[in-house]
């Protein structure tokens, strides 16, 4: 692809969005971020920083790109992850770019590009001056989906890093403030299968969405109103029923019907455990009716970031962030990032970058460029601040 030198942060992010990057296991298309991925590389290589692209089986690839300002200083790593959500039913031309009122709008502008561009043009503006800390940004795939990306990082790349990495700033949109703690996620599908009939003798036939009503208004009233758990930052457990699917044709009794359901994890809580409460309403309403067909399926697991806050790694982000002069407390959020599998591996993270997180994955995401250019502000200040050696 032909690649054009960014003159600002704002042009970095206007070439960005319009490179689709919609994630692969929602559009079915091979390495999404591939397209993005070399761009990103042609900007770092001509900025003088070091790239390297990290296999993510099946996926595609990370890419890691590094400046070592001296060989015996900590390393930070600044993460963003390329992969967007579906640029489907927008209110403008999804990859567009177009800047309207001091905003750039498109997929991808808030969630996640304007952290892309705001960590990859404060690397560049701190190059040649030089800094305190080595700095690593890491551009993960898939982190939509599955963080299929951020997984492989904790588990194979991570290893093979000639540094230790002090920690991790996860760029997301925050509203540049600091996010130390936030919700897991379990994914989960609940199966109906009914008996097939013609639509003109009904009974004949059992009606999988029939039997599934029964399922649903189950799980509402014995698991997700039942839901307790409370962390003091990210609030309390969440859970909804966001998809349902089934019937094959209008004249026909329903042979099947799933839904797929959304649970927010808080910290303290295991993410192993969902499926088996969700498991014992199934198994109550197969005891009241033997008849009935209901089966319940993992789909995707996601650790909630739960972590020391008061680790040095955390308390230096927060003194940087201070001295920025912006609000430095500590929060919680229901969301989850990439952070909850890199504190897996051990890394503590810092989530925080340029965006209004409410207009992610909306109609009409946007970033103001006031808050992009505050976001470069920050992140040097991050990149700047003497992180104190072990």
């Amino acid at each position: 692809m032909e690649f054009k030198m960014p003159l600002t942060v704002k042009d970095l992010l206007v070439s960005l969005v319009r490179i689709p990057s919609v994630n692969q296991f929602i559009t079915g298309a091979k390495d999404a971020e591939h397209d993005l991925a070399v761009y990103i590389q042609g900007c770092a290589g001509s900025f003088g920083l070091e790239t390297r692209l990290l296999n993510v089986p099946g996926c595609g690839n990370n890419l890691l790109v590094s400046k070592e300002f001296n060989s015996s200083a900590p390393w930070i790593i600044f993460c963003a992850h390329m992969d967007t959500v579906s640029s489907d039913g927008m209110d403008f031309a999804p990859f567009g770019a177009m800047e309207k009122d001091g905003r750039i709008l498109g997929r991808g502008a808030c969630d996640d590009k304007g952290c892309i561009a705001g960590i990859l043009w404060a690397l560049k503006e701190i190059t040649l001056s030089g800094g305190p800390n080595n700095i690593a940004l890491l551009f993960t795939i898939d982190e939509e989906q599955h963080r299929n990306g951020a997984t492989a990082f904790a588990e194979t790349h991570l290893h093979s890093l000639w540094f230790k990495p002090a920690g991790v700033i996860v760029a997301e949109p925050t509203s540049l403030k600091p996010v130390v703690a936030h919700a897991g996620i379990a994914h989960f599908a609940v199966t109906t299968k009914g008996r097939a009939a013609h639509a003109s003798e009904p009974s004949k036939g059992r009606s999988a969405i029939k039997d599934m009503a029964t399922v649903m208004d189950a799980l509402e009233k014995e698991y997700i109103n039942r839901l307790t758990a409370v962390d003091s930052l990210c609030g309390k457990a969440q859970c909804s029923i966001n998809m349902i699917h089934g019937g094959r044709q209008v004249n026909a009794i329903p042979d099947e019907c799933t839904i797929r359901v959304d649970r927010r994890v808080m910290p303290g809580e295991d993410v192993e455990s969902v499926l088996p409460e969700v498991e014992k309403v199934l198994l109550r309403l197969s005891r009241a009716d033997p008849a009935l067909d209901v089966c319940a399926r993992s789909e995707f697991k996601d650790d909630p970031l739960a972590q020391d806050i008061k680790s040095p790694f955390i308390t230096w982000t927060l003194d940087a962030v201070k001295k920025t002069g912006l609000d430095a407390v500590p929060i919680g959020a229901q969301f989850a990032t990439d952070a909850g599998t890199l504190s897996r591996a051990g890394l503590p993270c810092v989530v925080i970058g340029p965006g209004d997180g409410t207009l992610a994955h909306t109609a009409k995401e946007s970033i103001g460029i006031d808050e992009l250019e505050e976001g470069v502000r920050v992140f040097k200040a991050l990149m700047l601040q003497n992180f104190p050696s072990a």
